[in-house]
Parts: C-alpha cells; sequence; structure tokens
C-alpha cells in the first residue's frame, strides 16, 4: 500500500481520507490560479487580486490542517467572514440583485467560474466536516470544526464575489 506523511514522520494510506481532503484544497489552490488567469485576461484586476485573497486563505487552511493547529478566519475583501455571511443573505440590499440569482451561461465566463469555485469549496466543506467527525469519533485529537467553518465562509466569500459580478455586469 501507498504511504505518505501526514505530519512529521507519521505516515498513512494515502486513501486515508484527511489526504483526500488535502487534495481537493490542492485542487481548489489550481482551479483559483487558473480564474485568476482569467479574471486577467478580461481585465478584471478587482476580481483577480480578490481571488488571491481566497487562495492565501485556503493556504492557511492547509497549513492549519497539516500543523493540527487552531484557524481563524481573516477578512476578505475587507469584510470579516459574518459580514460576507450577511451580505450572502440579503443580496437586495447588498448588491442590488432582485433576490438570489441562480447561474445562467448569460452572466459570462468570470460568473460562471466564480459559481464554479463556490460549489468546488463546498464539496471542501462537506469533505472536512466527513474527515474530522471521523477522526473525532475514533478518537484523534485534531477537531478541524474550525476548518470546516472557514470553509463555510469561503464559500459565502465566492457567492459574494458572483453576486458583485452580478451587479457590476448589470450596472447595480
Amino acid at each position: 500500500m501507498m504511504m505518505t506523511s501526514l505530519s512529521g514522520d507519521k505516515m498513512v494510506p494515502k486513501t486515508k481520507e484527511r489526504i483526500r481532503f488535502r487534495g481537493l484544497i490542492d485542487s481548489l489552490e489550481a482551479e483559483i490560479v487558473e480564474a485568476q488567469v482569467l479574471a486577467d485576461s478580461l481585465g478584471e484586476q478587482f476580481y483577480r487580486a480578490a481571488l488571491g485573497e481566497v487562495l492565501d486563505c485556503l493556504r492557511q487552511i492547509m497549513a492549519a490542517e497539516v500543523k493540527e493547529s487552531p484557524f481563524t478566519m481573516p477578512y476578505l475583501f475587507g469584510l470579516s467572514a459574518e459580514e460576507l455571511h450577511r451580505q450572502t443573505h440579503d443580496v437586495t440590499r447588498a448588491f442590488g440583485l432582485a433576490g438570489h440569482p441562480l447561474p445562467a451561461w448569460e452572466q459570462g465566463p468570470l460568473a460562471a467560474r466564480l459559481n464554479t469555485l463556490r460549489t468546488r469549496i463546498r464539496e471542501a466543506e462537506l469533505c472536512a466536516l466527513r474527515v474530522f467527525a471521523a477522526e473525532a469519533a475514533g478518537g484523534g485529537s485534531f477537531r478541524g470544526e474550525d476548518l470546516a467553518m472557514a470553509l463555510n465562509r469561503l464559500s459565502s466569500a465566492l457567492y459574494w464575489l458572483f453576486c458583485r459580478r452580478l451587479s457590476s455586469v448589470s450596472g447595480g
């Protein structure tokens, strides 16, 4: 069986769910870089930079998971996690949108990519919940609830970017 390092000199099978979680974070990082390239090619420097903040946050989540250390959600786009959460639950007030928008091809490639990233982050959040619940049930010392919550807030951050994009495209 192929083995890999979980932390320090602790080796585990590559099929361990925490390794799968790390792989999801790694894939997300790659997808965010691709989205930054798209934003840059469209001349959307705000989105390129904002995605850089999301990328930095994901890297911090990965470091906290590897080191089994607590994680504190940083401000993103100048907003706290609570502000992002609140604004994404009232998009009419925050963005002037008539209710929660559904993704559509007419919204363009950047909006589509932001929405895809939102769904991929949600997949990583659900994986984190499974992984850390199983580890806690098995007597593991690292709980990881803060990482799952950070991913939940990152999905809100991507939805915030999606709504902002739609608002700016529609002239709102």
